[in-house]
């Protein structure tokens, strides 16, 4: 395949004064290329398959514009200059970018490269993140991620205005957007390690929670809000503490200010002070978590992993 093109330098003001606008086209460059590993413009012309003549007016003309001389006579052909040795270098640097040009603008087209925005919840990070990119690499393997930790609410906003390419979000997910579901765990009980609850190895019954549960602010997350609330009961939830992020919810666990209901995958913390119980099965109840993105976006690289998605959402897969 043969392109066409011309690169143009404009004319820029230096310390030494103003260098002209210069014209070099890709016949030219080729053209030097040739004459300049054949050291012979006959060589060169057949190698081209051209005749002698315009081949070497293209280096004529080469050297006419950027007015210094490429190559020296010898006694049956040529030799570089130091200024053509120079130039060589740049010359193969050009004609190697426009040979890998047409297939990576096609692979960027099709999305096989470029580059996906993820956003992911804080919980996610441990739920799902890793196993996620992975699948993300297997299955777009030339896409570059870039990662943002966002609350469910925010990557809906930012998935909007298309500041993001995809979330792990919680639901409920707005009609107007796409989603599959990635993940789904049972919640657990975390209990400060000298609360009564702490003690035994059997499942709990949540009835024994009482005033002093933290919940999750509706800010933070109203999907584990409504649930949690729903499950430990609203007169109770009512006089509870909220904390819009899972940290600071161990963190007040640990403190010995109550107890909280946390997604299985967040046992990974360990956290010194808190211990966590399994839920009788009366009480037990699983969350998940959803990959999200707006179908109208024009990122060929979104579109190509939600075409996968919508195929096989399993992330090992």
């Amino acid at each position: 395949m043969q392109v066409q093109a011309r690169f143009r330098i404009d004319r820029y003001r230096a310390g030494m004064g103003t260098v002209p606008r210069m014209d070099l086209s890709f016949p030219q460059l080729r053209g030097f290329v040739a004459v300049s590993e054949e050291l012979h413009y006959g060589r060169a012309a057949q190698r081209l398959n051209m005749t002698q003549p315009p081949l070497t007016r293209q280096i004529q003309g080469l050297e006419r514009t950027l007015g210094v001389r490429l190559f020296d006579r010898t006694g049956r052909g040529v030799r570089l200059t130091a200024a053509g040795d120079v130039f060589l270098e740049h010359a193969r640097r050009v004609l190697a970018l426009l040979e890998v040009a047409p297939d990576a603008t096609r692979r960027a087209a099709d999305g096989r490269t470029g580059t996906l925005r993820i956003a992911f919840t804080a919980i996610g990070a441990y739920a799902v993140l890793a196993d996620f990119l992975t699948m993300v690499g297997k299955r777009t393997s030339a896409v570059t991620s870039e990662l943002t930790e966002l609350v469910s609410p925010a990557q809906f906003e930012a998935i909007a205005t298309m500041e993001i390419d995809i979330g792990l979000v919680r639901p409920p997910i707005p009609q107007r957007f796409e989603s599959v579901l990635v993940h789904s765990e049972d919640l657990v009980l975390a209990v400060p390690a000298d609360h009564p609850l702490a003690v035994g190895e059997g499942p709990v019954a949540l009835v024994d929670v009482t005033d002093d549960y933290i919940g999750y602010s509706p800010e933070g997350s109203q999907y584990l809000h409504d649930i949690c609330a729903a499950m430990i009961g609203m007169d109770r939830f009512a006089v509870s503490q909220l904390a819009s992020q899972v940290p600071t919810m161990l963190a007040l666990v640990r403190a010995g200010l109550g107890c909280a209901l946390i997604p299985r995958s967040i046992v990974a913390m360990r956290v010194e002070g808190v211990r966590y119980r399994e839920l009788d099965t009366a009480d037990a109840h699983s969350v998940t978590l959803h990959a999200c993105w707006n179908p109208d976006s024009p990122n060929p690289a979104l579109q190509r992993l939600a075409e996968s998605l919508r195929a096989d959402p399993r992330l090992d897969a």
